[in-house]
This record gives structure tokens, C-alpha cells and sequence, in this order.
């Protein structure tokens, strides 16, 4: 018996390659979108089994009939995310949930045999920035949703953080919406940020970094006389993201369940901190302890009883654990730039 065809959106990002490797290690076999075939040769010498390519311009707009071809499942990872705009709903409201929407609609005409879509959302479809965001005594679960709305993201000089959240929402609720409407089956996995360890060695330099990796490494790069502000200070390891998303597929128990995964909590005080005592090779370069602005000491938690009842995770990575993994793999990518410079 052939192994079931696991389509996964965008993977040339930092999530999509764990994705990639995860999917692959569990005995799928897995067809990536990739928008041209420049990537293609690089992804295939990565994944040389079991793995194959195929080109979505635009995951918003583009035919993906043939991309579901033959699938078992879809894990839809790929998403608008820039703050660099001056047109919120033109770079990320429509992009979101038209490429979400596209990715429903392929897999509801691909009729039965496409068994499951497993969305990657985001905690930031969770957020309640109204309420206080992050800065209080909350324990957030899969109950909450991000109260804002379409006409928010839209408008013009909005907070470019505040209309990815919003996009990543509305994105989330296109696809519970359609699946309702149409008795499909799907999962969504809520992560906050997600760090971890690089699989990508297309980052030929630092300022080809995906965001959560540049977030890290900025810390011991030498380029920062103080600490940056907290944004977002809860986190999951990219792995455990990874797993979950493997085990969304697998568990019949996920079937229309909204997941949020959490691996702790820290502030990039904590974390020069932590490096400063266990790298002193690296103290020259991190940024100095004790500079910047404080964190608010309140900070809130999000659920894991989702993820234990639904995909029987018990346990997650802890910060230290993933921040340590992370560095190790940006030294190691920087050990590779210089030997190339």
C-alpha cells in the first residue's frame, strides 16, 4: 500500500522545513508548494526521499487541483507575513484568507479521499489586546478569540502587529466557517512565537533570517547596546509545533478541535541573562545585562489542555532547552557564512 500524500503550503519557511522532516519521519509521503522552481533543487537534495515539489504562484489565486491530486491530508503552513506595507488588507487581510479559502475549496472538491486539513494558526488569532493583551494574570485557551475586526485591520496607518493578528484570524474563522458549512474535517494549532532550531540553509547571511531566528540572534550578534522590548514573550519549539501538526493528522480524537500549543514563557531579559551565565564565549557579544526597557512582571499563560485531551502532548520543550538548540544552530549557520565570505 502506497503511503498517504501529505500536501504542506509554503515550505520553504522555518515552520514548513520542521513540518517537512516531521511528516516525512512519520511515514507520509509529502508534495510542498513552492510559488517558483528556484527552490525546488535545494528542497529536493534536503528531503531526497519521499518528498516532491510543486509550483503555486499564489496560494490565494492560483489553481491547486493538481497540488491536492492524490492527497490524504493538508497542512495548510503558509501565510502572508510582513510589516513592511502601506496597504494592511491588500499584504495581509486578503492574501490570509483567500489563500485559506483557496486551500478549502481545493480540498472539498477533492472529494472524500482528502480526509483532513490541519490549519497553522496563531496566538495571535487568541490575543485579546483590548483586554490587555499579554500583561495580565490570564490563563488563555482555545475558547478566545482576537476580538478584532476586518474593518480594523483596514484601516490605514493601523499597527502593522495588530493587522497580522488580525489577518491570521479571520483567516482561521474563513476556514472553520467553510468547514461547517461544508462537513469537512480540520484541526487548527494555535503556536505563539516558535523558535528552535534552523533547518533552512538558505539563510546565507543575518539579514536572511526568518523573524523569530533574527529575534535570537540579535542577542548575542554584537549589533544592540541594549535590550530590545518584550513583544511576545510566550513561545513554542518549533519541534513540538512540528509534532503537533503530525499528530493532528494521525488522531481522530483532533477532529474539529482548535489546539493551542505553549512551551513557557520568557523575556529577552531572562534570556541574556541565561546566556551571559552559561556562554561566556560569547559575552562580548551579547547585548549587557540589565539595559533596556523592564518587562511588566505580569505576564499571562496559555492553556495545554488541548493539546494533552486531543494529541496527547504532556510535555513541551522548555525555553532554555529551545533557546539554547536555537543559538547552537544560528553559530553553527554563522560558522557557514564566514567560511563562505
Amino acid at each position: 500500500m502506497s503511503q498517504p500524500i501529505v500536501l504542506i503550503t509554503g515550505v520553504t519557511g522555518f515552520l514548513a522545513q520542521h513540518l517537512v522532516a516531521a511528516t516525512i519521519d512519520a511515514g507520509f509521503r509529502v508534495r510542498g508548494t513552492i510559488r517558483s522552481t528556484s527552490k525546488a533543487d535545494a528542497l529536493l537534495a534536503k528531503f531526497p526521499s519521499n518528498f516532491e515539489t510543486t509550483v503555486v504562484a499564489d496560494v490565494a489565486t492560483s489553481d491547486l487541483t493538481a497540488a491536492v491530486k492524490d492527497a490524504t491530508y493538508i497542512l495548510h503552513a503558509a501565510s502572508p507575513y510582513t510589516y513592511a506595507f502601506t496597504n494592511g488588507e491588500e499584504a495581509l487581510l486578503k492574501p490570509a484568507i483567500n489563500g485559506t479559502l483557496n486551500v478549502m475549496r481545493a480540498a472539498h472538491a477533492a472529494g472524500p479521499a482528502l480526509k483532513k486539513v490541519v490549519i497553522t494558526s496563531s496566538f495571535a488569532a487568541m490575543v485579546n489586546i483590548p483586554e490587555g493583551g499579554i500583561w495580565r494574570a490570564y490563563e488563555y485557551s482555545e475558547a478566545d478569540w482576537n476580538p478584532f475586526t476586518y474593518e480594523l485591520g483596514a484601516t490605514p496607518g493601523m499597527d502593522p502587529g495588530a493587522v497580522y493578528s488580525v489577518s491570521k484570524k479571520l483567516a482561521e474563522q474563513t476556514a472553520w466557517d467553510y468547514a461547517e458549512e461544508n462537513q469537512m474535517s480540520i484541526v487548527s494549532l494555535n503556536p505563539p512565537m516558535i523558535y528552535g532550531p534552523a533547518l533552512q540553509d538558505s539563510a546565507t547571511s543575518a539579514a536572511a533570517l526568518n523573524a523569530s531566528s533574527a529575534a535570537i540572534y540579535q542577542l548575542f550578534s554584537g549589533q544592540l547596546s541594549a535590550i530590545p522590548d518584550d513583544q511576545l514573550p510566550l513561545f513554542c519549539d518549533v519541534r513540538d509545533v512540528a509534532k503537533a501538526h503530525v499528530l493532528a493528522l494521525q488522531t481522530p480524537a483532533a477532529n474539529g478541535a482548535r489546539i493551542p500549543l505553549y512551551g513557557g514563557g520568557f523575556t529577552w531579559a531572562q534570556a541574556v541573562e541565561y546566556l551571559h551565565a552559561t556562554r561566556p564565549e560569547l559575552r562580548d557579544r551579547l547585548v549587557p545585562v540589565g539595559t533596556g526597557n523592564p518587562a511588566p512582571s505580569t505576564i499571562s499563560t496559555v492553556s495545554t489542555r488541548a493539546a494533552e485531551e486531543k494529541l496527547g502532548i504532556k510535555s513541551f520543550i522548555g525555553w532554555k532547552q529551545s533557546l539554547d538548540d536555537t543559538v547552537d544552530s544560528l553559530l553553527e549557520l554563522e560558522r557557514k557564512w564566514n567560511a563562505s565570505a
